[in-house]
């Protein structure tokens, strides 16, 4: 049994990390969801089956998050296997990953720490495990059992490997080092230099987290002659001398050395944090300064230049900061700032374009121009004064699609008066189901505009068979929307019931139909009559823990409308969620009515 287990375990350790992705796709993490969903005191299941699987995909993509990018492919495999075998399971971690996998599509516990705001930390514990992994006492890392054990054995063995390294010299790091003369008023204070070998990488690198200073390949996955590291020490602030000495357990501090990778955007301090902008900016600026080095040694490429002349990735980046100051330089013309527009506008550049948009020195003709050219990230144009209503409202109107979108969501971009009744009436009928659906859902669509995408819906006009996704959405929009005529309540929930397979098989159960989903999105919707709302409480049963019954509750819980005798069974239901739910819109209407009575009703009805 222990050779097997050995061997188990040596088999996880092998696994690439496209195999260990895979099972991302399998029941486990479904299996997880299930078990943390599962009330025990009630014996129910608080999601239903769509949540838990939205639940399940949004765990996979949390996962992934934590797995660091600096690991060979299958340190990172098993990196993946052993937090979704032992990382999520964590006691302290359990709730947290469950809470963020949940958040998009059930109410979760607010009390409750998100977990992404610990990938960072996560991240650089599992970094530092695998880059000092010779040094650690825990090689198997299936043997550690929490992030809390983890992160010990990471600083246990970092300690180890840095009095390792302490005296330790790399075979002829000088020939690898390209050194840069420092120009003043600099000279004195900084040494910067390329580095193009592992030797100088390790060499420089001594005593900090960066994973291309360690006993590893990284750094060889991230060198290339064109984009090497860029090296940065302090000398008024670094002290070589110290890494001659013990390194202290959870020692982390600044010690003035910096290294960039500008092809994979990487600007870190020493403890391998990102850098802020303003600091990356400086360096940058720095590095355009300096000349070139006086010797080329035998591993470093030439030409003899300055790194901003040699290195055309440098050279984008320099250029990048350039362009910022001309953007946010106060003597910048309109005409200059128009012309940086249209040099970036539909280059993928998103950075300068967001630039330009924040400038100060932005006039309306650039915010408009780059609506019109750059499809990606002109929209964020749409937020500023300086483009009228009556601009978004011509949108609508464009022989371009992607225009006629924009004007059918400019209400994101809080220009939700921008376009006018006509137009919005005018995009209901457009061509694009995605422009009609949007319109659905539009806070300022008139209601006699609704009206007529209800009607059309129930004679078949947005239908493509009994269950379409297209209907379904259409439908969904529409009960939502706080503009819909209250009088096409019922007709739609009506005509939901008659659309499904159980329809279609005349069986009198709703649950084939479209009519739970279309009553979920009613109960949402602060100005259904209260009448429907009871309706609705009525079909479902009390005890309902799961499915779109469920997700009806909750709603009727948290809409102001639902009548107080609704409200009050709800807030002593056996879900939590929908029993706080209530408990909180109670206390609402009472604050807002200043019904003392309500308050000491609701009060008594608790007891």
């Amino acid at each position: 049994m222990k050779l097997l287990i050995e061997n188990w375990r040596k088999l996880l350790n092998e696994i690439s990390f496209e195999d260990a992705k895979k099972r991302l796709e399998t029941k486990a993490l479904t299996k997880w969801i299930k078990g943390m969903a599962f009330d025990e005191e009630t014996k129910t299941m608080t999601l239903n089956p769509d949540q838990i699987e939205a639940a399940k995909n949004e765990l996979a993509k949390l996962v992934l998050e934590f797995v660091p990018e600096d690991l060979t492919d299958n340190q990172k495999g098993t990196t993946l296997e052993w937090i979704i075998s032992v990382g999520i399971n964590d006691p302290k971690m359990k709730p947290r990953f469950y809470n963020e996998a949940i958040s998009t599509v059930a109410p979760g516990d607010h009390s409750i720490r998100s977990a992404l705001l610990d990938v960072n930390i996560k991240r650089g514990d599992l970094e530092r495990y695998w880059q000092t992994h010779d040094y650690s006492e825990q090689k198997d890392i299936f043997s550690i059992e929490t992030w809390g054990a983890l992160s010990w054995a990471a600083d246990k063995a970092k300690t180890k490997y840095d009095n390792a390294m302490a005296d330790k010299e790399f075979e002829d790091p000088e020939k690898g080092t390209e050194v840069f003369e420092i120009p003043p008023p600099y000279k004195g204070k900084w040494f910067i230099a390329a580095l193009h070998t592992k030797a100088a990488a390790c060499h420089y690198g001594k005593r900090t987290d960066w994973c291309t200073a360690t006993d590893t390949d990284m750094f060889d996955n991230y060198y290339e002659p064109d984009d090497p590291l860029f090296y940065f020490e302090d000398r008024q602030v670094f002290d070589r001398t110290s890494l001659s000495k013990p390194a202290i357990d959870g020692d982390r501090r600044q010690d003035g050395r910096f290294q960039f990778h500008f092809g994979s955007e990487q600007f870190m301090d020493n403890n391998d944090a990102q850098v802020d902008d303003e600091t990356r900016d400086y360096f940058i600026d720095l590095l355009s300064r300096v000349g070139a080095a006086k010797t080329l040694p035998e591993f470093v490429p030439g030409p003899l230049a300055a790194p901003a002349d040699k290195y055309s990735i440098l050279q984008y980046w320099v250029t990048k900061n350039e362009v910022a100051q001309i953007i946010y330089d106060e003597n910048t013309t309109p005409e200059e700032l128009m012309a940086v527009a249209k040099k970036y506008a539909g280059k993928g550049e998103q950075e300068i374009i967001e630039m330009i948009i924040d400038s100060d020195n932005v006039t309306k003709e650039i915010l408009e121009y780059l609506v019109f050219n750059d499809e990606d990230h002109g929209q964020e144009a749409l937020s500023d004064p300086k483009i009228t209503d009556e601009f978004i409202n011509s949108l609508a109107y464009s022989e371009d699609a992607t225009l006629r979108y924009l004007a059918s969501y400019a209400h994101d971009f809080n220009r939700n008066e921008a376009v006018s009744a006509e137009a919005l009436d005018k995009l209901s009928e457009d061509p694009e189901r995605h422009i009609r659906l949007r319109i659905a859902s539009h806070p300022s669509a008139p209601p006699e505009t609704l009206a007529k995408m209800a009607n059309r819906l129930m004679e078949g006009g947005e239908d493509e068979g009994s269950m379409s996704g297209s209907a379904r959405s259409f439908l969904s929009n529409l009960l939502r929307n706080n503009n819909l005529p209250t009088n096409l309540f019922v007709p739609l929930i009506e005509w939901s019931k008659t659309r499904g397979s159980d329809a279609v098989r005349k069986e009198p159960e709703i649950y084939g139909t479209l009519a739970p989903m279309a009553m979920e999105s009613a109960s949402r919707n602060s100005n259904a009559p209260p009448e429907v709302l009871v309706d609705i409480y009525n079909t479902f049963d009390n005890a309902a823990q799961s499915g779109y019954r469920f997700g009806s509750y909750v709603a009727l819980a948290r809409n102001e409308k639902t009548p107080e005798d609704i409200l009050l069974k709800l807030s002593k239901n056996q879900n939590q969620s929908i029993k706080y739910e209530a408990q909180k819109t109670l206390e609402k209407l009472a604050d807002k009515t200043g019904m003392d009575s309500l308050r000491e009703n609701f009060k008594r009805f608790l007891k």
